[in-house]
């Protein structure tokens, strides 16, 4: 499964690199170490990667002493897993994409979350997904209707099935690839776009997902490769409407980009902190993750990137226009529909694989078509 976003889903961390960092005992900078220790995690870079320093990182070390190690090269599940089984993981604290989350609790690669360092009150306001013994979620984005305006003018899409409606909103198209699995959401958006139901989204009826597909294949112009894409797609006028994750959206307006988009029926995704069996500093890593949901800094990192807090109490601070960004707030959860990775990671129905892989294989038999 290609997993395109840090953001979103992690890369790909060389085997190589790994060796290294097991047979050093830590990453690249691990020998930056306080008299209070350390703590190291994944680097997911770019804007994320800024979010995380300036609203956790660095405020948890000033407030602690302990150093927090961003270790460079991106997230690789089968990597990671390895340097578990190896007894000596790589990384201390990882932000697992909720997908993906499963591969470690079958790998038994997790420790148990240790909620008794957490302040009082902190987990119950862990939603709309709770936080479990071994994992919490870490953040929300979703994949939005966007369109361009300069193509569509005052016209808006409302739906997924506004997306499929070429005669009403002319232009090409431009989805994630399937290949992704539940991380493109491309499932989900073509089964809504087909008329069914939020609340009866799961199971997916793959012959009527691909059938849906069928009849917006004419008009897809390519399936994107990257967050990036669809945003350039549409300023570039290769596409008219695209799905596209929120910040894109959100950040391409800012700009003055003549694109827009739509939070009804928005796909909520998420990702997930867990503390890897057998870490280190795996003391240090529960300290962190306990520091990081406290509602201050939730409401910091909301504020630097338009990702929403998993903890709710961070919108009693935040400002409404702030708010209106995120995918979480009350207004916009409203009309959401949040991925059951529950149901992508169990084995489908007379099957030995999970229902992400046989969707990935008819995806695969289709678009070769």
């Amino acid at each position: 499964m290609k997993l395109s976003r840090k953001t979103a889903l992690g890369a790909v961390v060389a085997v190589s690199t790994l060796l290294t960092t097991v047979a050093c005992g830590g990453g690249a900078d691990s020998g930056k170490t306080s008299s209070a220790g350390k703590v190291i995690v994944p680097d997911p870079g770019g804007d994320l990667g800024k979010a995380m320093k300036k609203a956790f990182f660095d405020p948890f070390e000033k407030a602690t002493g302990i150093d927090v190690v961003p270790a460079s090269g991106e997230f690789d599940a089968a990597v990671v897993l390895t340097g578990v089984k190896a007894g000596a993981p790589a990384f201390d604290l990882v932000n697992i994409n909720g997908a993906v989350l499963q591969r470690f609790r079958d790998g038994q690669a997790l420790e148990p979350i240790d909620y008794k360092v957490w302040k009082d009150g902190v987990r119950d306001k862990i939603a709309p997904v709770k936080a479990a013994d071994d994992a919490v979620p870490a953040y929300f984005i979703s994949v939005v209707p966007a369109w361009s305006t300069d193509k569509l003018g005052g016209q808006k899409l409302t739906s997924w099935a506004d997306f499929w409606n070429v005669q009403k909103f002319p232009g090409k198209r431009t989805l994630a690839p399937g290949s992704w699995g539940a991380g493109s959401a491309t499932f989900e958006i073509a089964a809504l776009a087909d008329g069914v139901a939020p609340d009866d989204l799961y199971p997916i009826d793959y012959d009527r997902v691909f059938k849906s597909l069928d009849r917006l294949k004419p008009n897809l112009v390519k399936f994107w490769e990257t967050g990036a894409e669809p945003i350039q797609l549409l300023t570039g006028g290769q596409a008219t409407v695209a799905s596209a994750w929120n910040g894109r959206v959100a950040g391409a307006e800012d700009k003055g980009a003549p694109v827009a988009g739509t939070w009804n029926e928005a796909i909520l995704q998420y990702d997930n902190w867990a503390v890897l069996k057998g870490a280190k500093n795996a003391a240090n890593a529960q300290k962190l993750l306990a520091f990081m949901m406290e509602p201050g800094p939730q409401a910091e990192f909301a504020n630097a990137i338009t990702y929403s807090p998993a903890n709710s109490a961070a919108f009693d601070t935040l400002s409404a226009d702030r708010a209106a960004l995120l995918p979480t707030s009350p207004k916009n959860i409203a009309s959401a529909v949040t991925q059951d990775y529950e149901w992508w990671t169990a084995t489908a129905p007379g099957s030995d694989k999970s229902n992400e892989e046989v969707a990935i294989e008819r995806w695969q038999a289709w678009v070769s078509k």
